[in-house]
């Protein structure tokens, strides 16, 4: 059976600097084993970005909906997913047009994901992003945010050179798709270089359907208690718009992993740690050359 939920809020930075919500999320559920979603971020310093992103979350998941059925075969979904970004960029482009207004004032990213069943296909184009809970219990990141060297977004305008469109290798239970504020506080920058890169605990907080209780406890009020937990995250944290939108399928049961892979980090050691690795690289002459290279390289990765 298929559930999902969906949560988008202005981030206290546009509240404080009377800029509107620019973040969209859309949620279709096609039928007990099948549903889409996606997300888009319109491109903060763009006068209409708003608009853009809803017109690529409503266009797109509209359009693969009305063509996606049980029967599609992956190749089929693969090009109705292509279709969707195109015509969406159409679409934008279009209004842009109608209200006299200039095209790069519309740049948005976008994110879709369809999970039918246990697979997982999906179209990517900036620095949003999707995860996976696969069926073996382990949270992969599908997606890698496209940015340039300058930390410039890859925006969906780019086209099909830049999008990923692909279907997902593994077997999963639930998918997470978010804007990047929400996407980042998943992969935090002091677990970057160790060996469970994701916050683990944190994803199970938003992706297992147990941990949720969404069968019993039904999706509004799960969607309440993840809006309200998104609200209370520090502006430290993240305050950006704050976007994810989740979709579960609970006859799938993922399997669980061994005890430590869910322990809460050590954060004081993880931070001990980098800031370890950054006194290397400010006194140099006090560590060994090749060790302070490979440091460097780590961190600015």
């Amino acid at each position: 059976m298929i559930y999902a939920y969906g949560v988008t809020q202005q981030g206290t930075y546009h509240v404080k600097n009377n800029i509107v919500c620019q973040d969209s999320h859309r949620i279709i559920k096609c039928n007990e084993s099948m549903a889409i979603a996606a997300v888009a971020d319109g491109l903060g310093s763009e006068m209409y970005s708003d608009t853009a992103s809803k017109i690529a979350v409503d266009y797109t998941t509209k359009y693969c909906a009305e063509r996606i059925t049980s029967e599609t075969v992956e190749d089929e979904i693969l090009k109705i997913i292509k279709e969707a970004f195109t015509l969406a960029q159409q679409k934008i482009e279009e209004t842009a047009e109608q209200n006299g207004h200039e095209l790069d004032q519309y740049d948005t990213t976008l994110s879709l994901a369809v999970l039918r069943d246990s697979e997982l296909f999906f179209g990517h184009s900036g620095d949003s992003g999707i995860v996976a809970l696969n069926m073996d219990g382990s949270y992969e990141k599908v997606t890698e945010q496209q940015r340039d060297e300058e930390n410039r977004v890859f925006p969906l305008y780019f086209g099909e050179e830049k999008w990923i469109i692909r279907k997902y290798e593994k077997q999963v239970a639930s998918v997470f798709l978010a804007t990047d504020g929400m996407l980042e506080t998943l992969f935090p920058i002091y677990l970057r270089e160790e060996p469970i890169s994701i916050y683990v605990a944190l994803a199970r907080f938003f992706m297992d359907a147990k941990i949720l209780n969404i069968e019993a406890d039904g999706e509004e009020t799960v969607q309440n208690r993840i809006s309200t937990f998104i609200e209370k995250i520090p502006d430290a944290q993240v305050n950006d718009d704050k976007t994810v939108a989740v979709i579960l399928n609970t006859d799938n049961k993922p399997a669980l992993m061994a005890e430590d892979y869910y322990k809460e980090p050590d954060w004081k050691e993880l931070k001990r740690k980098r800031e370890e690795k950054w006194k290397r690289l400010a006194y140099p002459s006090l560590y060994n050359d090749e060790q302070n290279e490979t440091e460097k390289t780590s961190l600015s990765n």
